[in-house]
């Protein structure tokens, strides 16, 4: 599927739908109707998850409606985008598939910008991680409390190490 293809397809498809019905495709009514898709998509997968009624619905209606929302809140996106001058397939490869393991990953050297994920990823206290204008830190707490937490933020750091994305530098001196 294309991406470029399936924007044109959705637009000419919502142009139609508003003009049929009345309706002013501004910059509120693109993030209100998307908002909109999302709110359907969570009652059907509530539904579907047996966490919510399921209204009569077999299972498969139930499969076919959270589809059928999924795609609505794709089209909803793909509009906004749009809309909004937003070229996604740029952002996901700056924002997304920068990680993909077959991707070569981005020198240290290269400008980070506020897509890019290694902004994404924590903020805290005592031991820190740096790289490219990014602090990265590990919580503190009471012993215990965050063991599961900082495990995965410990694997995470040594991947970021493996990968020459971040080097890793230990504060010794206790914070009061």
């Amino acid at each position: 599927m294309d991406l470029a293809r399936l924007s044109d397809d959705v637009e000419v498809v919502s142009r139609g739908y508003a003009r049929a019905h009345g309706i002013t495709r501004d910059e509120t009514w693109f993030l209100l109707k998307l908002q909109e898709e999302v709110g359907e998509l969570t009652q059907a997968f509530l539904m579907r998850t047996g966490q919510a009624r399921s209204k009569g619905n077999t299972q498969q209606e139930l499969d076919d409606k959270f589809g059928a929302e999924l795609a609505d809140v794709l089209c909803h996106v793909l509009l906004m985008a749009r809309h909004g001058g937003v070229n996604l397939k740029e952002q996901v490869e700056r924002k997304w598939l920068v990680w993909h393991p077959d991707k070569s990953v981005p020198s240290a050297a290269e400008p980070v910008g506020t897509a890019d994920p290694r902004h994404d990823l924590a903020v805290g206290s005592e031991a820190t991680a740096e790289t490219t204008g990014l602090l990265m830190t590990e919580r503190t707490g009471p012993p215990g409390e965050n063991d599961e937490e900082a495990a995965k933020l410990a694997d995470a750091i040594d991947q970021l190490v493996d990968l020459g994305l971040v080097t890793v530098e230990l504060d010794d001196e206790p914070k009061g």
